[in-house]
């Protein structure tokens, strides 16, 4: 956009189409104002215009006015005093107002900046002023105003403001859009929703938070639109400027924050004066010793500088051509060359990287170019590269070279670590393979020589590597000790010789005691012998274990008398043997010997061969054998016996016991008798027996015995007790049977016939009378008897005779007695003599002479008159005979 020179406008509100006529209205109405008030302004040569940049027609937010006062030309006053308003000059709208003061100068304008919080594009704007002072305020100035894009009618598009411009994060931004004239009528926007002029339209503020990407973000308006990228300024720091060739400046420095901003819009760099890439400044004068860099964006600029003499800022790169040459098995040379003329004669110091550590030792010289390295082991392989820096003023290493490979020549191997092991009545010789480092190259067998102490014989035995690494030898004969010594070797040569001397018969005459872990491993103490001469030796083996030459050992050192084993060489649940050995000129000699578990576990099988020993009756005697050996798993510290009923499946007994045997009373049944074995980590699996208790025959008898005599015992007490108790028992049993109640006067008679053998036949008269009316002595022979019994015994054929000619009568009542007698009279005079040759036991119911007579008075009748079997049998011939039948 031009800068236009502003002109003198009027207070009225013009439309945009009329503004030039407004401005040319304005400037008349205003001087003929200053004419009328004679208050001529002193303020000329007003200047409004934006501030410019390179992204000016993207958005230009500075208005600048510049201006020149008559008065202050005059007067010359320390500082004037001058109002100040902003206006959009289609509104006439105050959207600034200021009062500054100025240092007046006649020869420099005044000059005035505002920032507006909207692009300058968007809407004409008008600035006017007046002079103050303590005494009077002048008129205000005309307006002067910088002309806005809404007043150009030419533009094809609508107009977005500010357009593709760059924000700090955390910016609010104003956004308008200019309008087509034709376009305003139906504008609908849901962004920008305030108008401000005729044709533009503006958003409310915009608040970016945070950074953009790439892209940045659209704000569209009709058929255009602006992208704003939102980012940071920039954040450069740390300026060094060294010397990598003597002769040249190379600066870096760090970058700091992400700016988020690309391309064009990214962070420019320039290094006293000049362009820079992104990271690096190279400049070619090395006498410089002050170096300033400015790092500009859109949203902000950052100085930072450096100094230094760069003579003590050297950097040297990295050495060319890198080689080694190896001299012998434990020397080697690497040589390399430089790519600078100026390093030929700098005194430097160089240092080794060797298989990834930094080798001991420094280098220094002029231009240094080879270095010998020493101390390296033979038949190895190593990695090497070098980087060097100034010796003088050391400021920094310098590049890695490239790596480099070595590789050392052979050298004969070191002596071998040579042991014994005494097993089953055989010596074994052991030794251990040589490492990587002890070997000195590639181990291709070993030299085993074995003579008498006296050297009398000597017998050399070459082993191969495909042999196990040990050496049986026949304890007990008669060479007496034999001397070993063992050699290993390789393309160099035999290794020095190790030598062990084997007694005849080794010494085991000390006794085994247990010792405890410690951590998963055991420390071992011992006294110190004055035997020894060459240390001390401490082996360890699996008790158990079939495996020959399977030992381990240390040699320790003279003067110290203990030792830690760790974990790494033992198993859980293993029993170790761990000896402890003198060293001398002549044979070993044996110290002590301890054994143990480095972690006891449960034991790993059950008890053997559970069984019962002995039994008599209930008491019986448990045998068993321990846990296998090698399967205890720790020390065994007892058994536990648990014994249990079959048929209700409950534990009786439960003990445990440090014996390999139990004594048990049970009761007879059948049971189930458990044992385990168990260590300090728990108890092992359960060994079960089966087996039932019987009752012996003694048991038997005496039972038998014992439960009749408990039955004779409470019969003769219940007969005891029934003896002394009979009364009462028997009125709770069998009680008196009451007397019958007779009540009234009665008399009861009864005649009954049986028919008997040679034609006779037998009747009996009862009678009962009742106590008022007793029978005379002379009927019933008794004065106290109450029934009267009678029997005779008649023919029968007179009989029926007579009974069916003259019927008699059976009962009658007292009043009829007088006809009583005359029956009986004609009955008894025919069976009479017959009486006393048949009786009839069974209906002589003549009661005795001691029965009470108010006893009697009180029985029924019925109880005393029971009636014959004949009389239902017969009751034909009673009733021919007209007897009338009754019963009781």
């Amino acid at each position: 956009m031009m800068v236009k020179r502003s002109k003198p406008q009027g207070t009225s509100h013009c439309s945009s189409d009329l503004l030039k006529i407004c401005v040319k209205m304005g400037a008349s109405w205003s001087a003929q104002a200053f004419k009328e008030t004679g208050h001529q302004l002193s303020v000329k040569e007003v200047t409004v215009y934006p501030e410019k940049s390179d992204i000016s027609d993207t958005g230009e937010w500075v208005l600048n006015v510049k201006w020149k006062d008559e008065f202050a030309e005059s007067n010359q006053p320390e500082k004037l005093t001058y109002d100040i308003e902003v206006l959009h000059t289609e509104q006439m709208r105050i959207v600034h107002y200021e009062i500054i003061q100025v240092t007046p100068n006649p020869a420099v304008p005044n000059h005035w900046k505002w920032t507006s919080s909207l692009p300058l594009q968007c809407t004409s704007h008008s600035v006017r002023l007046r002079r103050r002072d303590p005494h009077q305020t002048s008129n205000w100035t005309p307006l002067y105003t910088y002309e806005g894009e809404d007043l150009h009618v030419s533009a094809t598009t609508a107009l977005v403001y500010p357009y593709n411009q760059v924000f700090l994060v955390g910016s609010n931004v104003t956004f308008c859009c200019i309008l087509r004239t034709e376009k305003v009528q139906s504008f609908s926007s849901p962004k920008f929703t305030i108008r401000i002029s005729n044709r533009t339209f503006i958003t409310k503020p915009v608040h970016f938070h945070t950074p953009t990407e790439s892209g940045g973000v659209d704000l569209p308006c009709m058929d255009n639109g602006s992208t704003v990228f939102i980012g940071y300024p920039p954040d450069d720091q740390n300026l060094t400027c060294v010397t990598r060739d003597l002769s040249s400046v190379d600066c870096h420095w760090e970058h700091g924050r992400k700016t988020h901003l690309e391309g064009n819009k990214n962070t420019k760099y320039t290094l006293n004066g000049r362009v820079c890439t992104f990271d690096r400044c190279v400049l070619r004068e090395n006498n410089v010793t002050r170096w300033t860099l400015i790092a500009r964006n859109p949203l902000g600029v950052k100085t930072i500088t450096d100094s230094a003499d760069p003579k003590h800022r050297v950097w040297l790169r990295a050495p060319r051509n890198i080689q080694s040459r190896v001299l012998h098995a434990r020397n080697a040379t690497l040589q390399w060359s430089w790519n600078m003329e100026n390093y030929t004669s700098f005194p430097m110091t160089c240092q080794v990287e060797l298989n990834g550590s930094i080798y001991n030792k420094t280098f220094d010289g002029l231009g240094l170019s080879s270095i010998v390295l020493e101390d390296l082991q033979p038949s190895a392989n190593y990695t090497a590269k070098v980087q060097c820096g100034s010796s003088k003023h050391f400021y920094r290493w310098g590049d890695w070279s490239e790596m480099t490979h070595i590789s050392t020549k052979e050298e004969i191997p070191e002596a071998v670590d040579i042991w014994m092991q005494y097993l089953e009545q055989n010596t074994y010789i052991v030794w251990k393979p040589l490492t990587k480092q002890q070997s000195h190259g590639i181990i291709t067998g070993y030299e085993l020589t074995i003579s008498d102490s006296k050297n009398n014989w000597r017998n050399t035995i070459h082993r191969g590597l495909e042999t196990p690494l040990c050496h049986s030898l026949t304890s007990g004969n008669d060479k007496g000790d034999q001397i070993i010594t063992i050699s290993a070797s390789n393309s160099a040569g035999l290794s020095p010789p190790s030598r062990i001397t084997i007694p005849s018969y080794p010494d085991n005459g000390v006794n085994i005691s247990h010792i405890n872990s410690s951590n998963g491993g055991f420390t071992i103490f011992w006294e110190e012998s004055i035997s020894s001469s060459c240390g001390y030796v401490v082996d360890w083996f699996s008790t158990h274990s079939e495996k020959r030459c399977a030992v381990n050992w240390r040699k320790i050192p003279s003067g110290h008398l203990s030792t830690w084993i760790p974990s790494e060489f033992f198993q859980p649940g293993v029993k170790y043997n761990i000896s402890v050995y003198a060293c001398t000129a002549d044979a070993p000699q044996l110290l002590q010997r301890r054994e143990g578990y480095a972690i006891e576990q449960r034991p790993f099988e059950k008890v053997q061969k559970l069984r019962i020993g002995k039994q008599e009756g209930r008491k019986l005697e448990l045998f068993w054998d321990t846990v296998p050996s090698g399967k205890e798993g720790g020390f065994i510290q007892g058994y536990r016996v648990v014994t249990i009923r079959s048929d209700s499946n409950t534990t009786i007994n439960a003990k445990k016991t440090s014996e390999r045997t139990v004594s048990l009373t049970l009761d007879p049944g059948s049971y189930i008798i458990s044992v385990s074995a168990y260590t300090s980590a728990g108890e092992g699996d359960n060994a079960t027996l089966s087996f039932l208790v019987e009752k012996s025959i003694y048991q038997m008898i005496a039972g038998t015995v014992v439960g009749f005599s408990l039955v004779a015992l409470v019969f003769i007490i219940i007969s005891v007790v029934c003896f002394r108790k009979r009364k009462w028992l028997k009125k709770i049993l069998y009680p008196d049977i009451p007397a019958p109640k007779l009540s009234g006067e009665w008399t009861k008679n009864g005649f009954y016939c049986s028919q008997l053998t040679e034609g006779y036949m037998k009747c009996e008269i009862q009678e009962a009378c009742n106590s008022e009316h007793l029978p005379t002595s002379q009927e019933s022979g008794n004065s106290h008897a109450l029934i009267s019994h009678t029997s005779r015994v008649y023919h029968a054929c007179p009989f029926y005779q007579n009974t069916s000619e003259s019927p008699v009568a059976v009962s009658s009542s007292p009043a009829d007695t007088p006809s009583n007698s005359l029956e009986s009279s004609l009955l008894w005079p025919g069976v009479e003599k017959l009486s006393s040759i048949i009786e009839n036991p069974t209906y002589n119911t003549t009661l005795p002479e001691s029965v009470d007579f108010l006893q009697i008075s009180e029985l029924t009748l019925d109880s005393y008159l029971p009636a014959p079997n004949f009389v239902h049998n017969n009751s034909d011939v009673k009733n021919s005979l007209g007897y009338k039948s009754q019963s009781s």
